[in-house]
């Protein structure tokens, strides 16, 4: 099944439906080191090469980026190749080791246990930093997100999907591709873009976020198979080489969506590329339809056509749409005279939407009109508004859905990091963004606002929490929490919150962003400010800022990646600094914003770098929604940074949390089985020790003995509920248990995971058959069989279930006579 997924020889996939929420994890403070100049990997050098100098600069403790967009250094050769392994030429780490399953700390290849100053072993802490990034932004989404109150969720996220998405790669179903293509229009570069795929068999559309390139692809596709075939979602991160040389099939669409530039070719050799990926398709009869944003290269390669693409009118889109709804051609030409001017195509969907579901045209047009950016702005241009009105808003716009306290509190910081800096501007005659009227919070007390109070008759004093409220952009929600209801205050509409950052980038400049970036700094480091880690208020703020920050990154990129994400990755603002650049990127991946290959793109740099700091966010990056929307390029590069880490054991705990987030969503986890299956095939057969063949074993003990929140063991969860697909899990609980350095600790884990067996199934006697049964059919040389039945008779001697236990010992023993 997985000969279509984008990595070259991937092993047998296996598949399930488990539908379970995420798990909630204890949250624990991590450890940080300084930045490091390790050297990157030689790319050109065979399995387990020895290291080679980067020849990237390093800085002030931050390389120079090959990137800029990214802050991670590009190392030559591209991109990583083979199943979950990122690059050839891999290193074995050195010194730290996972935790071992049964408290005791794995021994590293010299023998000794990987532990940090204060004589813990440095895996552990790992393991605690992820469970901790996992815990606050999972638990917080599912609560304030996924099931708030009213359109976006409590805090008034517009654009954020309802639901966790998928995988964004991988063989399309027919439903998805039925609903994605249900309404599509074809543009006017439809027609050209099918006469080259037809001619060529590959064809890149170039254009910008929006414009509908996703459905264009696969009306592409399907149109130039007639209709049939399956088309498969490749990664954006494959390289033109990797497309050369992987196995295309006769019959089948694929796309690459977003593809990531490979900015280390040059004109010549990107031509000569393209054509060996145009020849490859072509011969193998399969159709390839690759999208990009436009690049700033005047010449494109003309081994392969690149045609302009754009989204079709607002009136082609709206007419068809409510033709498909069955409206009446009258109400039909009626909604088209109310086309707004400067309309989206999107809106103009939901407009289509509202009417096929009963609107009237004036109507829902009316109600579109309360949300735009036109109604926004004119708040903002409205006379007489004040710069505390604004930074108000401003607040929200970062802390949507934050209690009232807080809020207020926020705003105070705020107003003391930006306000007064444009009061002072105004006093010493520099013009602000507004006019005059536009003063600090301090120069306005007792003045407009105060009237605004019941007749003017209470005191002059400023009532903060009065004047937030009494913002039309502004709400204040109730939300109920148990037996108590919360108040929290969010915009009265969620799609004017990214509106508002649109318009405060067109209206304020870098004095006024400064100013911002310095207070949230300030809250996010400072011990008294408010949202504190680790409180309510402190993790609603963390998973809001992600979104704020993800949707003003839609507006000005440059300034959310090269002052937010990249000094946050590096650990400038510390371990909450740099979890809060993790959820960044995850809310990229979770939103309909369209920046999940923009996230990919920023944590594979960030992966490449040489500062330990940034290859650690990269990996707790990967072990959460990158990873589940991208799998194949998280095991890819997770695998890559496992094998180059230096004991930190970061990259392990990131891919067995990956794993287990794989298992409580209801994702395929072969790619994660898959690439430790590999690993352990790639090992010599010879016996004995070697760094890579520890660090691999120890990654698969490390996976093997995860359990969730609720204690349940996650590798037995999988195999008891989808036993038909389990036999990835079998061999490597039976390498495991055949690898002496590490079979005490891997049987340890099995044997206790063994008593979660009632509370994961019923037939627990069939299920503990299963498993002897499993492990005997792999453990087959008569030494290895009797020790391990030797130990785990010892292990379960007064373990429950004792009917389930003795049925897989019956099975694994029965031919050995012990």
């Amino acid at each position: 099944m997985n000969g279509d997924i984008p990595l070259p020889e991937n092993p047998p996939g296996e598949t399930g439906r488990e539908g379970e929420v995420s798990r909630p994890i204890p949250s624990v403070p991590g450890t940080w080191k300084t930045p490091g100049t390790e050297k990157a990997p030689d790319a050109d050098k065979g399995p387990e090469a020895a290291e080679k100098e980067s020849a990237s600069p390093v800085r002030d403790g931050v390389p120079d980026a090959g990137n800029s967009a990214t802050g991670g250094t590009q190392e030559a050769g591209g991109a990583p190749s083979g199943p979950g392994t990122p690059e050839s030429g891999e290193r074995p780490a050195r010194s730290g080791t996972p935790d071992a399953p049964g408290g005791e700390p794995v021994r590293s290849p010299e023998g000794a246990p990987s532990a940090d100053q204060d004589g813990r072993p440095a895996a552990a802490k790992a393991d605690e930093q992820v469970s901790a990034l996992h815990n606050t932004y999972n638990t917080t989404v599912n609560q304030n997100m996924y099931g708030g109150t009213g359109q976006g969720g409590v805090t008034g996220i517009a654009g954020f999907a309802p639901a966790p998405r998928g995988r964004a790669t991988g063989p399309m179903r027919q439903e998805e591709i039925a609903l994605l293509l249900r309404h599509h229009a074809e543009p006017d570069a439809f027609a050209e873009a099918l006469a080259a795929l037809r001619a060529d068999h590959v064809v890149t559309l170039i254009g910008e976020s929006g414009t509908g390139r996703r459905s264009g692809a696969v009306a592409l596709l399907k149109k130039a198979m007639d209709g049939g075939g399956r088309v498969i979602v490749l990664s954006p991160d494959i390289t033109l080489d990797q497309l050369a040389e992987r196995e295309f099939h006769a019959g089948k669409g694929y796309v690459v969506l977003d593809r990531v530039q490979e900015g280390s070719l040059n004109e010549t050799q990107a031509d000569f590329a393209w054509r060996r990926v145009q020849e490859r398709v072509h011969a193998s009869r399969a159709h390839l339809v690759v999208t990009t944003r436009p690049r700033m290269e005047r010449v494109l390669p003309t081994s392969v056509s690149h045609v302009a693409w754009s989204a079709p009118s607002t009136e082609q889109v709206l007419r068809l749409r409510l033709r498909l709804g069955g409206i009446p051609e009258e109400t039909i030409a009626e909604a088209v005279k109310l086309i707004r001017p400067n309309c989206p195509v999107a809106k103009a969907a939901e407009v289509a939407d509202g009417i096929c579901e009963g609107g009237a045209p004036e109507e829902v047009w009316n109600d579109y009109d309360t949300g735009t950016y036109d109604t926004v702005q004119r708040w903002f241009l409205a006379p007489g508004r004040t710069m505390r009105e604004v930074l108000q808003v401003t607040t929200v716009a970062f802390a949507a859905g934050s209690g009232i306290r807080s809020c207020e509190e926020l705003f105070a910081l705020l107003d003391a990091h930006v306000g007064r800096q444009f009061a002072q501007g105004a006093a010493g005659g520099k013009a602000n963004a507004f006019s005059n009227s536009l003063a600090s919070g301090a120069t306005q007390k007792g003045n407009d606002l105060a009237a605004k109070r019941d007749g003017g008759a209470e005191s002059a004093l400023f009532d903060r929490r009065r004047a937030m409220l009494d913002i039309e952009l502004l709400a204040l929600r109730q939300v109920p929490m148990g037996a108590v209801v919360r108040e929290v205050v969010e915009f009265a509409t969620p799609s004017h919150r990214r509106w508002v950052f649109i318009v405060l980038c067109g209206l304020f400049d870098s004095d006024f962003w400064d100013g911002v970036r310095k207070w949230l700094g300030a809250v996010l480091s400072e011990p008294e400010a408010p949202c504190s880690p680790g409180t309510l208020a402190g993790d609603e703020f963390e998973v809001s800022l992600a979104a704020g920050l993800a949707m003003l990154a839609t507006k000005d990129f440059e300034e959310v990646v090269g002052k937010y994400l990249v000094p946050w990755a590096q650990g400038h603002a510390g371990q909450r600094g740099q979890s809060m650049a993790v959820y960044v990127l995850w809310y990229m991946c979770q939103s309909d914003l369209g920046l999940d290959t923009v996230a990919l793109d920023i944590a594979r740099g960030w992966a490449r770098s040489t500062s330990p700091e940034l290859r650690g966010t990269a990996a707790l990056a990967f072990s959460g929604w990158l990873g589940v929307r991208f799998p194949s390029d998280a095991v890819k590069w997770l695998w890559h940074l496992i094998a180059n880490e230096k004991g930190q054991g970061l990259a392990a705990a990131a891919l067995a949390n990956h794993f287990a987030l794989l298992v409580h969503h209801d994702e395929d986890t072969s790619r994660v089985l898959g690439l430790l299956t590999y690993r352990l095939d790639r090992l010599p057969a010879r016996a004995g020790r070697s760094p890579m063949r520890s660090l691999t074993y120890q990654v698969v003990v490390t996976i093997l003995a995860i359990r969730d929140a609720s204690g349940r063991p996650v590798a037995l969860r999988r195999f008891v509920l989808h036993p038909e697909g389990g036999g990835a899990l079998l061999d490597l609980w039976a390498k495991a248990f055949c690898y002496r350095p590490l079979r005490a600790m891997a049987l340890k884990a099995f044997a206790d995971h063994l008593g979660a067996l009632p509370s994961l199934t019923e037939s627990t006697v069939d299920m503990g058959r299963a498993l002897g049964r499993g492990l005997g059919e792999r453990v087959t040389d008569p030494t290895e069989r009797r020790a391990l039945c030797a130990e785990l008779k010892r292990l379960t001697r007064n373990k429950k279930p004792q009917d389930a236990i003795r049925a897989l010992l019956d099975e694994l023993c029965c031919d050995e006579g012990c």
